[in-house]
């Protein structure tokens, strides 16, 4: 280099190397930050809801045990709230997923709005809701209860053309316990969420009472797969009779349970445990078979081949892929002719079971046997039910038949019922009839048959009323 060429510039290569430094510095920071982004992605996705953005189960249960804790030490109450939303299943079946998911982020905005922002708010899964709330006594706990009830009521999402849905919910207080473990809180306030569903009630708390019911139903869960296999459960069946010639034209199947002491328990005390527990469809495939062996024994031994027998069907069970052909096959291996045998569904269970429940009505229509609506009258929907063609009997609910005899509005609904029926071509059965008061009052408004304690009661196809014995 002569000493007149120009030498390097020391102070461009020092902003290139600070410009470099700084590239290098920048891209570091920007992979720190993304490496922070996703480790604080799967901190979040292990604690939180993706839909509602609430906590999940997760979160739920290390906050319930750390709020147990804190209780024992400081001597305060603690409150569980469980929710379950009623009808969600019919919502997100009718409108589709994207409305239910819809309204699943309402119920979590209400509860935002409505808790504290120290309380804990978690979704379990599906439409099921938990809130955990410190230092608050029970008076407190059933306001705040009943505020929640309001808050779900009054959401009506766009998507569902303003419907929403009403929440049952359970409340469980700690009341000063320091022995109780975090499940059996759970499991006391989940008690109480399917009291409140059962006695159609918004808020339903964990007591005393429910404690024994709880133990119970416990030991009926334990011991209900023993009496399954071990042939305890038993069918007797209730005359249908003919309104016009006072003949048993049937009989409807109804399960008992039979105790180590030779008594019964009825139904209503053990089929909510069977359904509870995913037993009812073992129950309803035992009582299937059994009602048709016995109703062909029946036709046997009366030479009435025009007898018929119809039998039960839970939510539980119409939610079941196949139970069309579970209930066929009972009556093939019988050797029960197909139109002999009626399934008698609730409106509510059609409802909550959806379209499972609609394949299965018409897969057992397909093949000849007949569905009936039971306990016509009370649910949402019935005329829109009926235009659908999907029913043969129409089964008037007792609760019209009780007072039919004196009160002029019963008279007006049977009334209504059976011109309804008659537009299309359904039969109509009255339920409980005990009077003949009663049975006088149906048979002038137009009923086809009818059954209950007047005839008959429920007893072993043995026992149970001959053809021609109301003649």
């Amino acid at each position: 280099m002569s000493p007149s060429e120009p030498g390097p510039d020391p102070d461009a290569s020092l902003v290139a190397e600070i410009e470099r430094l700084r590239r290098r510095l920048d891209r570091e920071r920007s992979a720190r930050r993304e490496a922070e982004r996703i480790a604080e992605d799967a901190t979040r996705s292990s604690i939180e809801d993706p839909l509602t953005g609430l906590a999940n189960r997760t979160l739920l249960a290390a906050n319930l045990e750390n709020e147990l804790a804190r209780a024992a030490r400081y001597d305060r109450d603690v409150a569980l709230f469980y929710l379950d939303l009623d009808r969600f299943k019919l919502i997100n079946d009718t409108y589709g997923h994207d409305a239910g998911d819809e309204l699943l982020r309402g119920v979590a905005d209400a509860l935002r709005a409505t808790m504290r922002a120290s309380d804990t708010i978690g979704r379990l899964g599906g439409d099921e809701f938990m809130v955990i709330v410190a230092d608050i006594g029970e008076p407190d706990a059933l306001r705040l209860a009943g505020r929640i009830a309001d808050a779900v009521e009054s959401i009506t999402p766009e998507s569902t053309g303003g419907i929403g849905c009403r929440a049952s919910i359970g409340v469980a207080m700690l009341r000063g316990r320091t022995d109780l473990d975090p499940a059996d809180f759970v499991r006391q306030a989940d008690t109480a969420m399917y009291a409140a569903k059962q006695a159609g009630a918004e808020v339903r708390l964990f007591d005393d009472d429910l404690l024994t019911e709880s133990d119970e139903k416990r030991d009926l869960r334990r011991a209900l797969p023993h009496a399954i296999s071990n042939d305890e459960l038993v069918v007797h069946h209730q005359p249908i009779v003919d309104l016009t010639s006072h003949r048993v034209i049937g009989f409807e199947a109804l399960t008992r349970w039979r105790q180590p002491d030779g008594s019964l328990l009825m139904p209503d005390i053990f089929i909510p445990t069977a359904e509870e527990s995913g037993l009812i469809g073992d129950v309803g495939e035992l009582v299937a078979r059994k009602a048709a062996r016995d109703l062909v024994a029946w036709q046997q031994r009366h030479h009435d081949t025009d007898a018929i027998v119809a039998i039960n069907a839970s939510p539980r069970e119409l939610d079941r892929p196949g139970y069309a052909h579970r209930v066929t096959l009972a009556a093939e291996e019988a050797g029960l002719h197909p139109d002999k045998l009626i399934v008698e569904v609730t409106e509510t269970a059609i409802m909550e079971a959806g379209q499972v429940a609609e394949d299965n009505l018409r897969a057992l229509r397909s093949v000849g046997i007949r569905v009936a609506l039971d306990d016509f009258g009370t649910g949402f929907s019935s005329i829109n039910r009926l235009r659908s063609n999907a029913f043969d009997v129409l089964k008037i609910d007792r609760s019209f038949v009780a007072n039919v005899a004196d009160r002029p509005d019963d008279r007006a609904v049977i009334t209504a019922i059976v011109a309804l029926a008659g537009i299309f071509d359904v039969k109509v059965v009255a339920e409980g009839i005990e009077t003949e008061a009663q049975l006088d009052a149906v048979t002038e408004l137009g009923c086809h048959a009818a059954q209950g304690r007047l005839f008959a009661m429920a007893a072993p196809i043995g026992e149970a009323a001959g053809p021609l014995d109301f003649v």
